[in-house]
């Protein structure tokens, strides 16, 4: 059930970050932009973490954040639970 429940938050919280990410890069930066957020998400919220927080002066804010939290849901989930590991009871799929 954790498992589940972990996953469930990992999937909409990244296709938040996603969507916000692509959304980002267009307003600030147009099309081209967009396009290669889009096709390199990765790299783009690597790319857009920094430009945020070296445009707002603050490390800490909400995008970083944002994507932090859901690089600790699978940190967690890895750890906590045994999607990592290549053994998988069926009673929990």
């Amino acid at each position: 059930m954790l498992k589940r429940i972990i996953m469930l938050y990992i999937n909409i919280a990244g296709l938040l970050v996603y969507l916000y990410t692509i959304y980002y890069a267009f307003t600030i930066s147009g099309l081209i932009a967009a396009i290669l957020s889009a096709c390199l998400p990765v790299v783009a919220n690597l790319y857009w973490m920094y430009q945020i927080s070296t445009d707002t002066g603050d490390l800490f804010n909400n995008y970083n954040i944002a994507c932090l939290s859901v690089l600790v849901g699978f940190v967690v989930l890895l750890l906590f639970t045994d999607a990592g590991s290549e053994q998988s009871n069926s009673e929990d799929e």
